[in-house]
């Protein structure tokens, strides 16, 4: 009995003291959320701080901003991550040996770079004096480095979406290529005896096959860069910025009063997490069932 239940008590102190960190902040913050903040003298429960959020200009631009740098770096590393680990998939078969290891760890090498670091290199190659315009005006096809046009600390958020693009590009891949291999060789020979070319193969039986973990792939994309802070920190715009940036600068800049809507903007965006979540597990689920693989 002691051997068995001794690895868990083992790791009661841990457990007990990350999920009293964990939930005990979300719960400090939900309650200052609703306006209770004996700091400040007030000990009731409303909604003034979601009120004035859901009127404020302010929100909905940083909402708008947040929604697109998510979804455009989750749709374009989903379809990179794709591509990539599909076309790893045609080559592996078509040579029959293994991946060289130099092509695995170049796949690999976005994976291993802090996302700190990847917004820092994105800013010595993509600023109108980074590494791209100085060769590009060096070999004649824009006059002047200020031709080249602004993606670094730009309104729409391109900086960040190139760095969230080919950070999680290899996370996606990764996810893919185990279920890939899933595929077994002799289907490949089949398809091409009943005259399948790769184009369809790839549209009957890869697709099928890569759906769920792709969608799967593409929430926990869309969902982290939704809540990234450090990124659109340094290469986004003062003004609007993502909801975590603006968060931060309700928490720090503001008075007192006004650090029950940067909490509130955090509740929203963790609501809006979970519900995205129950929505990719039901299609996940629900594509598992119709493709009678559930």
């Amino acid at each position: 009995m002691w051997r068995k239940s001794k690895p868990y008590l083992l790791l009661l102190p841990a457990s007990f003291t990350i999920i009293l960190l964990f939930f005990g902040g979300i719960f400090d913050g939900l309650l200052k959320s609703f306006g209770y903040f004996p700091a400040i003298g007030e000990t009731g429960l409303n909604l003034t701080a979601y009120d004035r959020l859901l009127h404020s200009s302010d929100f909905w631009q940083s909402m708008a901003l947040t929604l697109r740098v998510a979804a455009l770096s989750s749709l374009i590393s989903a379809i990179i991550g794709a591509f990539l680990a599909v076309a790893l998939f045609f080559v592996n078969n078509s040579t029959k040996k293994a991946i060289p290891r130099p092509w695995q760890r170049l796949f690999q090498l976005p994976l291993t770079i802090p996302h700190l670091v990847a917004g820092y290199m994105v800013v010595l190659i993509f600023t109108q004096s980074g590494f791209v315009s100085r060769l590009l005006a060096t070999v004649g096809w824009i006059d002047g480095m200020t031709e080249f046009p602004v993606l670094v600390n730009d309104s729409f958020g391109w900086g960040i979406i190139l760095t969230y693009a080919w950070k999680e590009a290899p996370f996606v891949a990764l996810m893919l290529y185990p279920v890939l291999s899933r595929i077994h060789g002799s289907w490949r020979d089949v398809s091409r005896v009943f005259g399948a070319g790769p184009w369809q193969f790839i549209r009957e039986v890869v697709v099928p096959v890569i759906m769920p973990a792709w969608t799967i792939a593409t929430f926990i994309v869309f969902v982290f860069t939704f809540s990234a802070f450090e990124v659109p920190f340094l290469l986004g715009v003062t003004y609007p910025s993502v909801l975590p940036v603006y968060s931060y600068q309700l928490y720090t800049s503001g008075t007192l009063s006004d650090r029950p809507e940067a909490l509130a903007v955090n509740m929203i965006l963790a609501a809006i997490t979970i519900l995205l979540g129950l929505v990719a597990y039901y299609v996940s689920k629900r594509w598992n069932v119709l493709k009678g693989w559930g």
